[in-house]
């Protein structure tokens, strides 16, 4: 018999016939053919579970090769097409050249009798005859380099690679919507079915399904690019603000269309950011005027009401959040400041204190993450690339330089804003925006932050969202200029 007791070691657990007789302990035991069975089958379930996790990476593998084969095939075909097209080129120039050297004794003494400049002319007709050729092979030649380059089979290959690096909670989906004009925001309804992204001045709309993207209308209102998009929680309608200064509310009218409302004009440049509460019955803005402008908007009558403006910033405001309570409102931006701002008794935002930093850098981004902490994502070029955490002490955030997260090195460009943080309370899953990666990290009860994949891009202009079920993330960049769709696969 042997004894599942925690407290023994290896064969002092083992219980022979006479220790038996006189064992009175409460611990349990188990007969030594039943725990090798139990043994047994955990190692099955082990090897199967480990086998499972293998063949997914085992199965991409085997798609890649396949893949690479087809292109190989391709390459090949095309390769002895350009072969045969130069070998017909040179035969062609060589016929030229023959049809040329044979002649007639009796023409040619008439040509030097009556025209010695028909030779002249003779050189002329050739060159003519060569340049018309050339440019006959040089098109079919380019036709085809042309389609090597364009093989579809080379963006197949570049998934799948893709797909390898991640490890098993992230794979890429859908990369076959593109787009040249610039899309600096994107956002999803609450229910994950709809999808507005940013296509210069305009909004694009689509029908998002199970990761599919399909665009059914586009609408104008903007004179300048969009750079924020923000939709409502309740309902369909959103709220969109651009380089033209301006911030506008929509309301769906019918299945494919919105009505704008006026532009509003407050601020004196862009804006950057924009921020709902949870009643949707206040929206407060920030810009590149060095101002955070609080509006009462109206989703319902399609409308907004100017409140007051906050300026104790010195440069551009790039991000904007609130505490789950929404009694506390947090701000950064390009002077390198993190404020903080309180209401006072008539719920009115009031300039609280300037939250001491042991990093001084640009923050292009930041998001409370409980009610009493939250995190500020450095944004300079030469930068210790990390996010660091803020929590509530002594009723003043401090930083925990304990918690501090380190990003991948990269002193070749500053960060970007316009990514706002996404944030899925239910799964701890946060996504983050720097320079030219973007993270998804987990955040343990203790409030503790551990990256468990990453997206790397080519650029550093990279704007995206997550649907509100963290199923999945779409993103836009610069170098790619189309939308890729990713699928999550976290609990």
């Amino acid at each position: 018999m042997i004894l599942l007791d925690q407290n023994l070691k290896r064969e002092e657990r083992f219980l022979c016939a006479i220790c038996m007789e006189n064992f009175e302990a409460e611990t349990k035991i188990i007969g030594f053919k039943k725990l090798l069975k139990m043994i047994q089958e955990n190692q099955k379930t082990k090897e199967k579970n480990i086998q499972g996790l293998i063949k997914v990476d085992v199965d991409l593998v085997e798609s890649l090769v396949n893949e690479i084969q087809i292109l190989k095939s391709n390459f090949i075909s095309k390769f002895d097409e350009l072969l045969t097209n130069s070998t017909e080129w040179i035969k062609s120039l060589q016929s030229i050249g023959q049809q040329t050297f044979s002649y007639s004794f009796f023409d040619e003494l008439e040509i030097i009798i009556n025209n010695q400049m028909q030779n002249q002319m003779i050189q002329e007709q050739i060159y003519e005859q060569i340049t018309t050729l050339n440019n006959s092979f040089c098109n079919k030649i380019n036709d085809k380099l042309s389609s090597l380059k364009n093989q579809e089979l080379y963006s197949q290959c570049d998934k799948t690679l893709i797909n390898l690096n991640f490890n098993h909670n992230i794979k890429l989906i859908d990369d076959s919507n593109k787009q040249i004009d610039t899309c600096y925001a994107i956002s999803f309804n609450q229910s994950g079915s709809l999808m507005i992204s940013a296509s210069n001045c305009d909004i694009k709309v689509w029908n998002f399904e199970k990761g599919r993207m399909n665009e059914f209308s586009k609408i104008s209102g903007h004179t300048k690019a969009i750079c924020c998009l923000q939709f409502s929680k309740n309902s369909n309608s959103f709220v969109s603000a651009g380089f033209d200064n301006s911030i506008r509310c929509w309301i769906q009218i019918n299945e494919k269309e919105w009505k704008s409302s006026q532009s509003y004009y407050q601020h004196t440049s862009f804006i950057n950011c924009l921020i709902l509460n949870q009643s949707e019955n206040q929206l407060a803005s920030g810009g590149r005027d060095n101002s955070i402008k609080i509006w009462k908007i109206d989703l319902v009558n399609n409308q907004l009401t100017y409140f007051y403006s906050l300026d104790k910033h010195k440069s551009s405001v790039y991000s904007l959040c609130l505490n789950q309570t929404e009694d506390t409102l947090v701000s950064c931006g390009d002077d390198k400041q993190i404020i903080v701002w309180k209401q006072d008794n008539e719920q009115k935002w009031e300039f609280g204190y300037e939250v001491t930093q042991s990093i001084q850098e640009v923050g292009c981004r930041l998001c409370f993450i409980n009610e009493d902490q939250f995190i500020f994502v450095t944004g300079n070029q030469v930068s210790k690339d990390c996010i660091s955490t803020f929590e509530l002490k002594n009723q003043k955030y401090q930083e925990n330089l304990e918690k501090e997260l380190r990003l991948n090195k990269n002193d070749q460009q500053p960060d970007l804003n316009l990514f706002p943080i996404c944030y899925d309370k239910k799964k701890n899953l946060m996504i983050v925006k720097h320079k030219q990666c973007v993270y998804l990290i987990k955040i343990s009860n203790e409030g503790q932050l551990k990256i468990i994949s990453q997206i790397k891009y080519q650029s550093n202009d990279i704007f995206g969202a997550l649907t509100n079920d963290a199923k999945h993330i779409v993103t836009w960049d610069n170098e790619g200029q189309k939308y890729n769709v990713y699928e999550l696969y976290i609990n």
